[in-house]
């Protein structure tokens, strides 16, 4: 099978290659083997890529982990009760563990993973559509847990136009109600469509000099229930308490990385650390600070397509590229301007 592969940590462009493998073999009556139609690119498999050293993994190593595609072959022992047969269309994401310890990622052909690792596409859906549920929307939910929204609230979701601030945003809508308030910020090129995907308001962050001043000047009399960064830009924690309500959650993805490299990474885990730990009277942010991981599993994705099917939830693809446009992908990716998903289209859903 065709694969991108990498056998040394770098950026992508020094480490990744385009070579044939061996289609993966089921190796558990519990595994499916699955034909993947499409990819979708995010951010900490790109961290993984240039930072995790081959000492703690396999070689070659496969990118990514979210997928879509079809079902080839189901092990024996694949409960009737999934409902899944041969040519079922289906998405999912590869397990951590599995990815870093086998040749085992979405930017192949093929993959076999377990069958809890996959959910059945909603027949309102389609293959392109599904594949940026993964990592995304499990990262989603749990922003929307531990924003603890009720109906009529007001929240504020900070890069709504990227892959999870989408997606969260759609849930903040359906979480808030009618009498609910959203107000998004994204860049201009955004900010209709953002609308359409259930927002109120719209912040231009381009049209103001500094973001978190304008909304402490906006919203100062009219505080926000709840502020979700999907982004995580440290300036608008630092100065949230002008907008956000007291005894309120400031829910982030964590603070950005100013790089990829390992002091960058050290300084943002430093971050973290300060904006959970650090109290209000050495200078901490008077404001309760959550920080979540989106851990993929099939509790959470059988929950995203049933959003899907219900019509509650819709996957922005911004763009899509073949399986030899993947270089210039993740520089769009890296860029940190991408609309939505960025998708890899493997191979025809059908062939």
């Amino acid at each position: 099978m065709q694969a991108w592969t990498h056998t040394s940590a770098g950026p992508h462009s020094a480490v990744l290659s385009l070579i044939q493998i061996p289609i993966p073999a089921i190796l558990s009556p519990t595994q499916v083997l699955i034909r993947i139609s499409h990819a979708a690119l995010n951010p900490g498999a790109s961290i993984i890529m240039k930072l995790l050293p081959f000492v703690f993994r396999c070689a070659p190593a496969i990118p990514e982990m979210d997928f879509s595609g079809v079902i080839i072959k189901c092990g024996s022992s694949v409960p009737p009760a999934r409902n899944l047969q041969n040519g079922t269309h289906v998405f999912g994401s590869i397990p951590v563990g599995q990815h870093v310890k086998s040749t085992s990622g979405a930017l192949a052909e093929f993959v076999v993973v377990e069958h809890e690792a996959i959910v059945r596409k909603p027949d309102a859906a389609i293959l392109e559509e599904v594949v940026g549920l993964g990592i995304a929307g499990a990262s989603a939910l749990q922003l929307l847990k531990y924003a603890r929204l009720k109906k009529g609230d007001s929240v504020l979701v900070n890069g709504a136009s990227g892959g999870i601030g989408h997606l969260v945003l759609q849930m903040c809508r359906a979480e808030v109600g009618e009498t609910g308030r959203v107000v998004a910020v994204c860049s201009t090129d955004n900010v209709g469509w953002v609308r359409e995907y259930g927002a109120d308001e719209v912040i231009d962050y381009k049209a103001h000099d500094s973001v978190q001043t304008h909304l402490a000047t906006a919203y100062a009399s009219s505080r926000f229930n709840a502020v979700i960064d999907a982004v995580g830009i440290q300036d608008i924690f630092n100065h949230c308490p002008a907008f956000l309500a007291e005894g309120k959650p400031f829910v982030s993805i964590g603070p950005k990385a100013k790089s990829y490299t390992y002091g960058a990474l050290i300084a943002t885990i430093g971050l973290m650390l300060q904006n959970a730990l650090l109290p209000r009277f050495l200078g901490g942010v008077p404001r309760e600070y959550a920080q979540v991981t989106g851990i993929t599993n099939l509790e959470a994705m059988e929950q995203l397509a049933k959003m899907m099917e219900k019509g509650t939830l819709r996957v922005k693809v911004g763009t899509v590229v073949t399986m030899r446009d993947v270089p210039e992908a993740y520089q769009k990716l890296l860029s940190g301007h991408a609309q939505g998903k960025i998708v890899v289209k493997i191979q025809h859903e059908s062939t």
